[in-house]
């Protein structure tokens, strides 16, 4: 099982969102969350139906227009190390045992990280979470929820099997 609470979430959207590095955490509050990441302009994800590539700004209308809680964790990027649209072209999507975690450990180049909260435990611990910000969150949000790998699997397995 894997949770994480943030110390501290800015309520509103970050300054220079479109030339920064975040990593996204869509449906914030549920079991799993999704995750993407932006390095300017450039938005990407890996989801059940395809590996994504938006516009950040796009992405940003999306998450303002659908109420969907997101919370953004600004990172240096320097932690970019291998080069996003590359990495994630390798992907066709999510299902069995590769998630949307897969494409962001391998453009960081972390190995052994499985789970959004080891993500954020290590960004944490290293003092690479630059800020945190949040949008559509419920009152009472701290952190991300509780989960296992199994959660996820089943997720994705259920996603796909509806298409």
């Amino acid at each position: 099982m894997s949770k994480f609470d943030f110390k501290f979430i800015h309520r509103d959207l970050p300054d220079q969102l479109l030339q920064k590095t975040f990593i996204w955490i869509w449906n914030a509050d549920k079991v799993p969350p999704h995750i993407g990441i932006s390095a300017g302009k450039d938005y990407y994800s890996l989801t059940y139906r395809k590996s994504e590539h938006l516009l950040t700004a796009s992405v940003l209308k999306k998450a303002k227009r659908s109420a969907v809680p997101v919370v953004l964790v600004e990172i240096p990027g320097e932690l970019i190390r291998n080069e996003i649209a590359s990495v994630f072209s390798k992907f066709g999507r999510a299902s069995g045992e590769i998630t949307c975690i897969y494409p962001i450990r391998e453009v960081m180049q972390l190995e052994g990280i499985n789970q959004l909260a080891n993500l954020l435990t290590y960004l944490d611990s290293e003092g690479l979470m630059l800020q945190v910000s949040g949008l559509n969150l419920p009152e009472d949000y701290k952190g991300i929820p509780d989960y296992s790998m199994e959660d996820i699997l089943k997720r994705i397995e259920s996603l796909n099997g509806k298409h």
